[in-house]
């Protein structure tokens, strides 16, 4: 067995027998919420704060995982869409950020990013149960958030409802995704043509001369107090998307993944090999901790190089990303769970287990069970 074999059989294992199973079991069937997530010591984080973006995200993690078969899933997707998703709101009206004990206004917020994830999670209602529902909040869910958060004299949309001052990367890129699942799902082109003018934001806006920039204002010129602080990991998780739009229109984006990669290779990693949480767009280092979710960004940025160039570099770097995760993340917490962050000498800085970064370990494990059949 070669490196990269054992790596997805590791990844496979741990997801069958302790991730999918523990995770399971942390969500009420009364109300449909799935937990905020587990602290290191396996009991659920206090019900004070519950966002809402952690629901599609456990549907989507449970509806991949059935459509796998790794585990029967199909109650806990079902039981969150039919109960869980209402508590935070609808999709003619929008999800609000979280429910909260303090219950103020960033919780009442209705976000660009929530919208994304719920169009994800519909998405994949769909793909499991076949549920026509799924497909009218789909669409409801677009034209809400092209009617309340479309800039209609300048393109793009809003962060938040409400607030016609800010925009953001980060959401317009979860939308990317949701959008290519959703035509991906239901075989319906117009999911695809409004992916597409996500992409020529991407090009004309967020892609700068070297790198990826994450803040503007409503002009789309950069946020003057953090429009230079940038995420190595989203030009990671860019290369993914732009190589998986490149599958499904053709388009030609060899470019901006060359220049994505290129930035975050040079300035992006600390020197245990692990991406930086935020640098500088000049390359100097904001917060030199690194979170998981950048690690898994990473793996999937691999996979993709890989796809498009089945070099023996290529392939030891997915190998070396999935040690990375085990050695920093999983095997110091408890089977099925993750420390969420290191510090830059890689030592635990968050040891909990935020349920918002399954979907992140999932994704990224499943393109690598998708190109075992490939090796």
């Amino acid at each position: 067995m070669d490196s990269l074999t054992f790596q997805i059989a590791r990844c496979k294992h741990w997801l069958t027998q302790h991730a999918l199973p523990r995770w399971q079991k942390a969500q009420s069937n009364q109300t449909g919420i799935f937990a905020e997530g587990l602290l290191s010591d396996g009991q659920q984080f206090s019900d004070d704060l519950l966002r809402f973006r952690v629901q599609p995200r456990q549907v989507y993690v449970f509806a991949h995982a059935t459509e796998l078969k790794l585990i029967d899933g199909s109650h806990q997707v079902c039981v969150a869409i039919d109960k869980g998703f209402a508590h935070f709101g609808s999709p003619s009206v929008g999800y609000r950020f979280s429910l909260s004990k303090d219950d103020d206004n960033n919780s009442d917020a209705i976000n660009l990013y929530e919208q994304a994830f719920a169009l994800l999670g519909f998405a994949w209602h769909y793909k499991l149960t076949s549920d026509n529902q799924s497909l009218v909040s789909m669409e409801a869910i677009y034209q809400h958030i092209s009617t309340d958060l479309w800039d209609t004299k300048r393109d793009g949309f809003f962060l938040t409802k409400g607030n016609d001052a800010n925009k953001g990367q980060n959401p317009h890129m979860h939308l990317f995704e949701a959008l290519m699942v959703s035509y991906e799902h239901t075989d319906n082109p117009v999911w695809l043509e409004r992916a597409s003018t996500i992409y020529q934001l991407f090009k004309t806006h967020f892609m700068q001369s070297d790198h990826l920039a994450e803040f503007f204002q409503a002009d789309f010129s950069l946020d003057v107090e953090t429009g230079t602080h940038i995420d190595p990991g989203h030009h990671y998780e860019w290369i993914w998307l732009l190589s998986h739009y490149q599958k499904l229109t053709g388009v030609d984006v060899k470019n901006s993944i060359d220049v994505l990669f290129q930035f975050a290779q040079r300035y992006g990693h600390n020197n245990n090999g692990l991406v930086k949480d935020e640098i500088y767009a000049n390359g100097k280092p904001l917060r030199s901790t690194s979170r998981l979710w950048c690690q898994t960004e990473y793996l999937k940025a691999c996979i993709a190089l890989w796809e498009c160039d089945p070099s023996d570099t290529h392939r030891v770097a997915i190998s070396q990303a999935v040690e990375h995760i085990f050695v920093h993340y999983l095997n110091p917490a408890l089977p099925g769970l993750w420390v969420d962050q290191v510090d830059s000498k890689g030592e635990p800085s968050k040891e909990d287990s935020p349920a918002s970064s399954f979907y992140h370990l999932f994704l990224a494990f499943s393109e690598l069970f998708r190109i075992a059949n490939k090796d």
